[in-house]
């Protein structure tokens, strides 16, 4: 065994290829077999659109910026319309992630720890699952390590490396706005390179100013965006001081559990606390983050002046909650210091780095037998296909899936069937209108069919029979965790 991880660590082209290919395999596994949920949806309704339309809806209904939609419009032209068309550029790119962040790990630990890394990456549901998303976070995440492995040879001076740095900046801007902290992160990796062996300030000074001269215009779309996203918010009427509690005790703590497992691993709260298993699983996660953060800071062979950058990566991503309520999803550069902790790791230790692959690996089990997407179990497929067998056709059909339920639904539709999708029905647009209420749209749908199918994508508001009170309630149930369908009668 350990002559062929010799034989394979000692050729970096090899290495690469290993984990490359490990890493597509686990993401083409059943890449269609997870229903697509509202975010995807969003993304799906846009694919019928040519290139400025999609781009212009995008802007107008989405915080995020346009080039990941066209990502996504490329994928589905190669690989075709369905759930895998849709997620197979996020799945190439997923697997592709693993080869610049083993690179940026070599250069510093050499290319067994980072192997060993690498298949961590591969294997891990949290990556798996940003494969497996017709969404951003696969592109973001080869964008983001691609940009730190680009900037610390450009620091250390390779003229080809300087040349694309502020490319790549540009392209992972256009992705996502949070790509910024990768931005700032490789920034800050020219002062962890010794003096002697990096460039002037100067050019460094140049290459900022050239990204601030390209970025500045986007800069004025992501402030509409972040502004648009605050009018959502308001317009919930939410309690900001339990939103900021709820991140505090719940959201925080399990951001770095989850690095790992990924959505498998539930919200800290009641809910966790009652189920031993999900219990089980968030100690373990945790005491073994606990365990590769020690190694990391206090054991590990790199500068004082690195170990702090990746304490940076760290702190920094976690204060975005005192202003807003990332996803582990959003916050992948926080694998560059896990990447790196693991590495330690496996330098200390020669069994560590197969044993993190094999944590990683079991959790893949359950990840592949759910039906959903992990981190919001909503089979939007089974709950079309439900209503569609059950209902008449003279009854009406109410969606209640916020701002893409009702993409969702006619993504997996096979009749023709009328469908009201409360909230969603113009997801792709700047103006917010009042809308009517939900007593409203039933008291109207009730006008024209005698009973109605409410289905309703579950995000933790009253249940579908709550939002129905009053009305008689004929027939209901459960698809999968987070999808309620009940059969009501005025």
């Amino acid at each position: 065994m350990r002559n062929i991880e010799k034989y394979i660590t000692d050729r970096t082209w090899l290495s690469c290829s290993v984990v490359l290919a490990v890493g597509l395999v686990l993401r083409l596994v059943q890449i269609g077999s997870k229903s697509l949920w509202v975010d995807e949806a969003y993304a799906a309704g846009l694919m019928g659109m040519d290139p400025v339309g999609l781009v212009r809806m995008s802007v107008a209904g989405s915080p995020h910026p346009p080039l990941a939609f066209l990502f996504l419009r490329l994928s589905t032209m190669v690989f075709g319309q369905g759930e895998a068309g849709l997620r197979m550029i996020p799945a190439l790119a997923s697997a592709l992630a693993a080869v610049p962040l083993m690179l940026l790990i070599s250069r510093r630990t050499g290319m067994r720890p980072a192997f060993w890394t690498g298949l961590l990456w591969a294997a891990a549901p949290f990556a798996v699952s940003l494969g497996q998303e017709a969404w951003l976070y696969g592109i973001l995440s080869l964008l983001g390590f691609c940009l730190l492995d680009t900037a610390d040879r450009a620091w250390r001076g390779s003229r080809t490396a300087l040349c694309l740095l502020v490319p790549v900046a540009i392209t992972g801007s256009l992705v996502q706005h949070m790509f910024l902290l990768f931005v700032a992160a490789a920034l800050g990796l020219y002062f962890t390179v010794p003096s002697g062996e990096r460039i002037s300030w100067k050019k460094l000074a140049a290459v900022s100013a050239v990204f601030i001269a390209f970025y500045s215009p986007f800069a004025l779309l992501m402030l509409k965006q972040a502004t648009f996203r605050s009018e959502r918010i308001s317009r919930a009427s939410l309690d900001m001081s339990m939103i900021y509690r709820y991140r505090l005790l719940s959201r925080v703590p399990t951001v770095l559990a989850r690095l790992i497992p990924g959505g498998l691993l539930a919200e800290a709260g009641r809910g966790m606390l009652q189920q031993g298993r999900q219990l089980a699983l968030w100690l373990f996660f945790s005491i073994l983050d606990l365990v590769l953060a020690l190694v990391l800071f206090f054991r590990s062979s790199l500068s004082v002046r690195f170990r702090l950058w990746l304490l940076m990566l760290i702190v920094v991503p976690l204060m975005l909650f005192l202003k807003e309520d990332p996803t582990v999803r959003h916050l992948c550069i926080m694998w560059v210091p896990l990447a790196f902790a693991a590495a330690a790791a496996s330098e200390k230790w020669k069994s560590a780095g197969p044993l993190l692959v094999l944590a990683a690996a079991v959790m893949l089990l359950p990840y592949y037998r759910i039906r959903s997407f992990p981190y919001h179990r909503s089979d939007w497929r089974g709950a079309v296909r439900l209503v569609e067998e059950r209902a008449g056709t003279d009854e009406g059909i109410l969606v209640l899936g916020g701002q893409s339920g009702g993409l969702a639904w006619d993504f997996y539709s096979t009749t023709d069937m009328p469908r009201t999708a409360y909230g969603g029905e113009e997801p792709y647009t700047e103006r917010i209108a009042p809308g009517r209420s939900l007593e409203q749209t039933l008291d109207s749908l009730f006008t024209v069919y005698p009973s109605i199918w409410v289905v309703h994508d579950d995000w933790g508001g009253p249940s579908a029979s709550e939002q129905a009170a009053g009305h008689a309630v004929l027939w209901q149930t459960r698809v999968g965790q987070s999808i309620e369908v009940i059969h009501i009668s005025f």
